[in-house]
């Protein structure tokens, strides 16, 4: 159980992190660079991403409608719904130090909006794009709530949940689940060691605007 519960913790974090970082760098892109009269209330929706909690009942109902209780894609989307906020932030606060004659030079030269943004603008975002694929693939990995609540099954445990396997009424195991904790502690801590003075200049680019 817990090689499948590795196994599914990692499809899950790898889908929503790709997610994430697309659509966050498309979405802090937009707004820094396109203002319009919805700007405001697209930046009011985005900071109460991070204020409101999520209400669990209406969300299982959401998921149960369109048909993705219980299943990995519908967990995938939950997990970017929740980590789309922080991460469209650092991004639009990084896409303002980016000068805007970058912009220009580029449409002069032809460049469509699609083309703008991958071949010119996201290659500038790399310090943030490796923060936000850190720190989301930490937190998405980690997570205990989200698949307790959204994904239950034995056949969809992810790491955390395989935690229990170990705890009953009346006994723990507390070497087999001390080994269990370590496994899980290991690919974050291998992570945040390799990463970690790019999260922090990832986190401080935009906050100097050059």
């Amino acid at each position: 159980m817990l090689v499948t519960a590795f196994i599914n913790s990692t499809i899950i974090t790898v889908a929503s992190v790709s997610i994430l970082v697309v659509l966050a760098a498309m979405v802090g892109f937009v707004l820094q660079r396109r203002p319009s009269r919805w700007t405001g209330f697209i930046n009011f929706l985005v900071l109460a991403g991070l204020i409101i909690p999520p209400a669990v009942v209406p969300t299982i109902w959401v998921l149960q409608g369109l048909g993705l209780f219980r299943t990995k894609t519908g967990l995938t989307l939950i997990e970017v719904a929740f980590g789309l906020s922080f991460s469209v932030l650092l991004f639009q606060a990084f896409v303002a130090t980016i000068p805007r004659e970058l912009d220009e030079a580029a449409i002069v030269d032809g460049a469509g909006p699609l083309r703008l943004f991958f071949q010119v603008i996201l290659p500038l975002m790399r310090s943030v794009v490796v923060t936000v694929i850190v720190v989301q693939s930490v937190v998405i990995f980690n997570d205990f709530v989200n698949p307790l609540y959204f994904l239950p099954g034995d056949e969809n445990a992810t790491v955390q949940l395989t935690l229990y396997n170990f705890q009953s009424q009346f006994t723990t195991q507390w070497n087999l689940l001390f080994m269990n904790i370590l496994l899980i502690t290991i690919p974050p801590l291998i992570m945040f060691l390799f990463f970690n003075k790019r999260i922090v200049a990832g986190l401080t680019a935009g906050a100097i605007k050059g």
